[in-house]
């Protein structure tokens, strides 16, 4: 429906925009040409072949080897606007499968069409990803507003977030912003998602599996070229709520300081369900900090965080970044990797070091490391990835980006991911996992 109806008002603008606004001896397909809804317009065409590899025996001592491999091709539309007011923007993409071993699901990168870790599980697919109404009223200079309709992709906005993998995740529902010089107030309400391995349109559950009608959210934002604050509220319809502080400080060019505070809230739904279930008893919390030293090309970044999430079962809790599986909600810290390091009463630190030793060429290292104390054991947990980027400045190649990683992780074993299996003395069983990725992307406008 709403497609539809976006399409009929586009169309109906654009004929009284042809015939107001231009000469009535200019030829019909001049005038459209000469619009301002045709002549703002862009395509962009980008491929993505990228693949994941993991290799680890986290999940009860079973050696498991995660690998998918895929390559996406994607256009994306922006329109202009009639009356510069309003217009219509949507994206397409394919995703091809090249590769994948029996846990291929975990990469989220192909889709798992049938049950459980079945490698032939693995299918291609593709989708229209966006499709939305836009509008926008003001300008850059006074106070102004931007609002979406339909399908569309979050960055950073409220509580949710984009993942680029193969394609992304987008939401079906509203998204608003209004603004005012160094002040933005954004609000979102969602119904609908397609996850970013899948082409399917989904509705948000529980991890029981009960139905939640909306997420919704609203996020407040001051931003100078020194000082960066937010604060974002997000509920999941009587499951979860979100609230999160962001703050960038930069009191001199090379140095910047940053913290963030995450706070989980649980609702009547997540209340009810059973303990094994849940990720933490009550409210979480997730606090971090961070300091960054940018020297010309060289770049160290040290941060440092805790989480406080209590089981009342005497099970080990952790914060649960995303509130709905499958959805990405917004978690921007140094120390994001699935459930690790966000365990009760986990102190966790990381260090990121960066050189860019030629204009054309990236290349870092990430230290993690964790530790923190459950069932009369000291658990140290962590890992290091070798990261490279190379960004060609030859014209004859611009706009192509390769990146790879690898990374050595030290972990332990466990039961669904979640509780540590322990011998018979009563120590826990340490597990290790071998990580690497490639990505090869090019991108250009029509």
């Amino acid at each position: 429906m709403i497609k539809q109806t976006g399409i009929c008002i586009i169309l109906m603008l654009l004929i009284n925009s042809v015939y107001a606004e231009q000469p009535s001896q200019s030829s019909t397909l001049d005038n459209i040409a000469n619009s301002a809804f045709a002549r703002d317009s862009q395509i962009q065409v980008s491929l993505r072949n990228y693949g994941k590899y993991l290799n680890d025996d986290e999940m009860a001592g079973n050696k498991m080897v995660h690998t998918a491999w895929g390559q996406a091709f994607a256009m994306r539309y922006t329109s202009g606007y009639f009356a510069d007011f309003i217009g219509v923007d949507g994206s397409f993409v394919g995703v091809v499968k090249l590769g994948a071993s029996k846990y291929f699901a975990s990469r989220s990168l192909l889709w798992n069409d049938g049950p459980g870790f079945d490698k032939h599980n693995a299918k291609s697919f593709n989708k229209f990803d966006q499709r939305y109404i836009k509008i926008k009223l003001g300008d850059d200079q006074q106070i102004n507003y931007n609002a979406k309709l339909g399908w569309q992709v979050f960055d950073r906005y409220g509580v949710l977030r984009v993942s680029n993998q193969l394609s992304k995740n987008t939401y079906l529902g509203y998204s608003g912003t209004l603004g005012n010089h160094n002040y933005s107030l954004d609000t979102l309400y969602v119904t609908r998602y397609i996850d970013r391995d899948s082409p399917q349109k989904k509705q948000f559950l529980s991890e029981n599996n009960k139905h939640i009608d909306h997420i919704l959210s609203a996020g407040i934002n001051y931003k100078t070229d020194q000082l960066s604050v937010a604060y974002a509220f997000g509920e999941a319809d009587h499951y979860m709520q979100r609230h999160l502080f962001d703050i960038s400080y930069k009191p001199i060019e090379q140095l910047t300081l940053g913290s963030q505070i995450y706070i989980n809230h649980p609702l009547s739904i997540y209340n009810q369900m059973p303990s094994s279930l849940k990720a933490a008893d009550g409210n979480a919390w997730y606090y971090a900090a961070d300091v960054k030293w940018q020297q010309d090309d060289i770049g160290i970044k040290f941060g440092v965080a805790y989480t406080k999430a209590n089981k009342d079962n005497g099970d080990l809790g952790y914060f649960k970044r995303n509130v709905v599986d499958n959805t990405r909600w917004r978690f921007d810290t140094m120390t994001e990797a699935a459930y690790h390091y966000q365990r009760d009463g986990e102190l966790a630190l990381t260090l990121l070091a960066d050189y860019q030793y030629h204009p054309d060429f990236y290349s870092a290292i990430q230290i993690n490391y964790g530790q923190f104390h459950y069932k009369q054991n000291h658990f140290k947990v962590g890992e290091i990835n070798f990261i490279n980027r190379w960004t060609p400045s030859d014209p004859r190649l611009k706009n192509l980006i390769v990146s790879t990683m690898i990374g050595k992780g030290l972990t332990y074993q466990n039961i669904d991911n979640k509780q540590p299996l322990f011998y018979s003395n009563g120590q826990f069983k340490r597990g290790s996992s071998i990580s690497g990725e490639f990505i090869i992307e090019y991108q250009f406008n029509l």
